[in-house]
Formats: C-alpha cells, sequence, structure tokens
C-alpha cells in the first residue's frame, strides 16, 4: 500500500525527532533547521525508495505466482506460504551484491 506524500514527511520528521532523542544518538547540528531539512529529506527519499521496491517485487511475485499451472487461490494458506517464499527469492536475487 502506498503512502501519501505528506504522510511520508511525517514519518521522516518524527523519525528525525526520535534519533534527536535517543540517547547515544549524535546528530551535530540539529538545531540547525537547514542540517534538519536536509537528514529528513534523506530519510524521505528513503523510505520512497524501499516503497517503490516493495511494490516492484509484489508485482513480480504476484505474476510469477499466476504463471503456475494450478494458481493457488489468494488468501489460502498455500498462496501465502508461495507468496512469502518466492518474495524472498525475488529479494536475493535482486538484492544480491
Amino acid at each position: 500500500m502506498r503512502m501519501s506524500r505528506e504522510r511520508l514527511f511525517g514519518l521522516a520528521e518524527r523519525i528525525v525527532s526520535d534519533l534527536a532523542a535517543t540517547e547515544g544518538v549524535v546528530i551535530r547540528q540539529i538545531a540547525d533547521e537547514k542540517v534538519r531539512t536536509h537528514l529528513r529529506t534523506e530519510i524521505f527519499r528513503v523510505i520512497e525508495d524501499e516503497g517503490r521496491l516493495e511494490e516492484t517485487v509484489d508485482q513480480e511475485v504476484r505474476k510469477t505466482l499466476s504463471s503456475y499451472s494450478r494458481p493457488a487461490h489468494e488468501g489460502s494458506a498455500e498462496w501465502e506460504v508461495l507468496y512469502n517464499k518466492t518474495r524472498d527469492e525475488v529479494y536475493k536475487r535482486r538484492l544480491r551484491l
């Protein structure tokens, strides 16, 4: 499920605030709004990239599962097992370094 830009910005802001409040985490010049904005923008970009990756993986998995000669019904226990197994394989293939 895709989140709106406003929700992503809110989430990024919350992550920045939580990081700044975490003991042992030091963010230099966090009081400077320019630094805070840059950090929030980078966190937003990472969240957005991960969301896109998740969407493309989901599409690939669903396409693979629908190509089976005897496709399982979506939502069934068999489908869930096949979906998770195929999803893990797709992630491993895509993220291989």
